[in-house]
């Protein structure tokens, strides 16, 4: 896999230069002939935007050993955002060096070059992966109704990377479609007798029982994934230290005045700098929204749950038809939603009705990045029937965040949690810059639309 990750970097890397001389060439047939200036300038620039393409690449997930299961659809996206913000980067970059003699029109037809190039070379890295890499053949553990499911998770998945070979319970099996094995004890047994290569732990097993299977499994070589509860994803960026000799995991607090202080500044700057294009944007969608329902408003409010539980009204642009919840109260929006127009529809599928809540941020209700700012009813009942969901209101609610750009449509609340709660613990600048890096990708992914 490292090798393969490894051909996949030097190939990137190559075609990206090879886009900026087939520009040039372009350039040679369009003038007859290429100053030697521009070309100088070039050179001066490519070493800069040789580390700048592995940086921007190895943050959109190019080099992650997951990549070679990717869908096409990811890739594209993936492939849209990089160049295009690499595009970006090589404009400053030519600023930033000096380099004026570097075409701005060389770069904008190597930018297309280079799409191209690499869509083609990660074309032919998708099928070689799907005939030399075989799928991720899964026995799935854990108590009966959480195995059943995760079994019809994966059976859902349409991408062929995984498949559930069987499932182990801790009693009766109830209804799955394939083999059940019914006690914790037969792990050895259904080892032996499916032979995975990857064992997936459900939450909410009992912690010996799940030492002694995970012991099992190690040794034989399996990989395991486990689903992680409350209490590993609290201790996941703990500070292994000595205390008077004993050794012992040190966990400092959730958030601190710091963190909430570099936060705060980069909303406010993050804000300041998207507020301009964002109003043309929401001017724009107001347009259309008043062609297609002209007596209807074009925004609207809710009141949405943030920081230690403050309450607030949230606004976006109009995506239903007026009234939608008249007659059946507070429900969540749906896949298909009759409720949603078709101008509402574009502005969900590409989050520009988000685009009202940088109100919200500049007032400090909300954050860029964060957990899901979602509605008083809907937090009263996951409240009570999710533990731990609270404590995702340790900081304000975000625009967009982990949940949104890791998640899909169909994850779970209980999921979106887990997502929450693990950026809760490892939020950084860091971080938070890519998650925006991924948020510009999934609005590219009708799947990921929330």
């Amino acid at each position: 896999m490292k090798r393969i990750l490894a051909l996949k970097a030097v190939g990137d890397i190559l075609l990206i230069h090879v886009g900026y001389l087939i520009a040039f060439y372009i350039q040679f047939l369009l003038k007859g002939e290429i100053d030697a200036h521009n070309l100088s300038a070039y050179m001066n620039v490519a070493p800069w935007l040789t580390v700048a393409a592995i940086v921007v690449f190895y943050g959109y997930g190019f080099y992650h050993s997951s990549s070679a299961r990717q869908q096409w659809d990811e890739i594209f996206s993936a492939t849209i955002c990089a160049l295009a913000l690499l595009f970006l980067i090589t404009f400053s970059l030519s600023y930033m060096l000096y380099q004026f003699g570097f075409p701005r029109r060389t770069i904008a037809i190597a930018t297309f070059i280079q799409l191209l190039l690499i869509l083609g070379w990660r074309a032919l890295i998708v099928r070689w992966s799907k005939k030399y890499i075989d799928p991720i053949k899964l026995l799935i553990v854990g108590p009966a109704e959480r195995a059943l499911e995760r079994a019809s998770h994966f059976a859902k998945d349409e991408s062929g990377n995984y498949q559930v070979l069987a499932v182990l319970v801790d009693h009766d099996g109830g209804d799955f479609d394939l083999p059940v094995y019914e006690s914790y004890e037969k792990l050895p047994q259904a080892l032996d007798e499916v032979r995975p290569n990857s064992i997936l732990f459900c939450s909410d097993i009992p912690y010996k029982a799940r030492m002694e299977m995970m012991m099992e499994a190690l040794s034989r070589g399996v990989d395991i994934f486990i689903v992680p509860d409350l209490y590993e994803i609290m201790i996941a960026k703990s500070r292994l230290e000595q205390f008077n000799s004993v050794p012992t995991f040190r966990l400092t607090g959730l958030v601190n005045g710091r963190d909430q202080l570099w936060k705060r500044a980069m909303d406010i700057g993050l804000a300041v700098i998207f507020g301009l294009p964002a109003a043309v944007v929401i001017l724009l969608a107001a347009i259309a929204l008043k062609i297609e329902s002209p007596r209807a408003p074009v925004f609207y409010s809710q009141e949405r749950v943030s920081r230690h539980g403050r309450i607030f009204r949230l606004y976006k642009l109009r995506t239903m038809i007026p009234d939608a919840e008249k007659n059946t109260g507070p429900v969540l929006a749906g896949k298909d939603d009759h409720r949603i127009t078709p101008v509402g529809r574009i502005l969900r599928l590409t989050r520009i009705d988000e685009l009202p809540q940088l109100w919200n941020v500049l007032k400090g209700e909300m954050s860029f990045i964060g957990p899901r700012a979602e509605r008083p009813f809907f937090v009263e009942q996951y409240s009570k029937n999710i533990p731990g969901y609270d404590y995702r209101h340790f900081i304000n609610s975000g625009i967009t965040g982990l949940a949104q750009v890791e998640g899909n449509y169909s994850t779970s609340a209980e999921d979106k949690l887990r997502f929450d709660l693990i950026y809760l613990q490892t939020f950084s600048p860091l971080r938070d810059f890519h998650i925006l890096m991924h948020t510009i990708k999934v609005m590219l992914l009708k799947k990921k639309a929330m």
